[in-house]
């Protein structure tokens, strides 16, 4: 039988939440998890996702059962989950193991999406049954050292459990990590670009910025906000044709405070936080420029990739961007908007720049698009794990 390349990640994708009632948030782990399924299906099927949903988000269910679906075309094994913090990892860590023992067999091989801890006892039977080098880690997250929680703690101890039971090789979110942490047999994936058709033409008219994804201190809440101050103070006359959407989490009582202080210049600034998946594509057809802000020397910026930046030039906005981790290496300045200093008065320098002359950084984004659907595609992604896993090809890809 054709062995098969299983994807364990605890990740919902649209069929899931239709299924049972709910608005999960499905996130940049969900396109990336996908994406990479997607890809090896397409040059070596068959290619499955195993999820154990975290449901803790749920107002109203504490137990969710588990089916087997087809989900943006993919094989999805969603497994039983439960609404109680705490408990549910433990719960996971049972489900996986039974689904492993059950199902996957010699032959086959396992992805894991980062380091778990529910991951650690499926991981040690699945390396038993299959052998080291078919049990191999996505690392989209390295240690942070300023985790001194107990939450830190146990993350840092799965990450050493997963390290000595998993293979050397690793799938590694940037090359920076990959470094940081001295993997030298890294397969580096940034994020996959997702199947669509170039469809922008030309901003629009105001244009409009969208900042999303995790809202906070380190992912440039400060710096967007002394940005804004600093354009309404020095740039009046860019209310009428600039327009400010702020999605993701995070941030909400300071984005509050934001809106209403701007109000009286006339600039805008949107909120639209805890908005369901649909109401996310809408928004994101309508805005011309992502924001990615992420401080060149936080933690989270040597530890993981804006992966949310594959996903804004996929889908033909111009990326405005900090120079941090790989970013250098997947755009320039023909293909994106570099902030090289993360302040205030820099982002509102930029901001300026791109309102005032929209033609012609509407062909930066073009570019940005053009390469990041040529070197994050699918298929592109696809080929490269299907080599480095070991995959064996079938007969005709799908």
């Amino acid at each position: 039988m054709t062995p098969r390349q299983f994807f364990f990640a605890p990740i919902v994708l649209p069929r899931y939440n239709c299924r049972t009632d709910q608005k999960f948030l499905i996130g940049a782990a969900s396109h990336k998890v996908s994406g990479m399924a997607a890809g090896v299906r397409s040059q070596a099927s068959p290619s499955i996702i195993v999820s154990s949903p975290i449901v803790t988000a749920s107002r109203g269910p504490r137990h969710f059962n588990g089916f087997v679906c087809h989900d943006q075309r993919l094989a999805c094994a969603y497994l039983p989950a439960i609404n109680v913090r705490g408990l549910n990892r433990v719960y996971a860590a049972l489900v996986y193991l039974t689904f492993a023992m059950r199902r996957i067999r010699s032959g086959d091989g396992v992805v894991f999406y980062n380091y778990f801890p529910e991951y650690v006892p499926v991981a040690a039977f699945l390396r038993w049954r299959l052998g080291r080098e078919k049990v191999v880690m996505d690392l989209e997250d390295g240690p942070r050292a300023d985790e001194r929680d107990l939450r830190g703690y146990v993350s840092r101890l799965s990450l050493r459990l997963m390290s000595r039971i998993c293979s050397r090789r690793t799938i590694v979110v940037s090359r920076q990590l990959a470094d940081l942490m001295n993997i030298e047999d890294a397969c580096v994936v940034n994020g996959v670009s997702p199947e669509i058709e170039p469809q922008r033409a030309e901003f629009g008219a105001p244009v409009t910025f969208l900042y999303g994804g995790s809202i906070e201190t380190s992912t440039g809440l400060d710096v967007f906000a002394a940005g804004l101050r600093e354009l309404a103070r020095t740039q009046p006359e860019l209310a009428a044709r600039t327009h400010f959407v702020v999605t993701g989490f995070g941030g909400a009582k300071e984005l509050a405070a934001l809106a209403e202080e701007l109000s009286p210049s006339g600039f805008k600034l949107d909120v639209r936080q805890d908005i369901g998946a649909d109401e996310y594509k809408q928004i994101l057809a309508q805005a011309d420029v992502g924001l990615s802000l992420r401080l060149p020397g936080s933690e989270i910026n040597a530890t993981t990739f804006p992966s949310k930046v594959i996903e804004l030039a996929s889908h033909g906005l111009l990326v405005l961007t900090t120079d941090i981790s790989d970013i250098s290496l997947l755009f320039d300045r023909d293909t994106a908007a570099i902030l090289t200093d993360a302040t205030g008065p820099a982002l509102a320098d930029l901001l300026t720049k791109i309102a005032s002359d929209p033609q012609r950084y509407e062909r930066v984004a073009a570019a940005g698009q053009r390469r990041i659907v040529d070197q994050c595609s699918r298929r592109s992604v696809g080929r490269r794990l299907v080599e480095f896993l070991g995959v064996t090809p079938a007969s005709t890809t799908q």
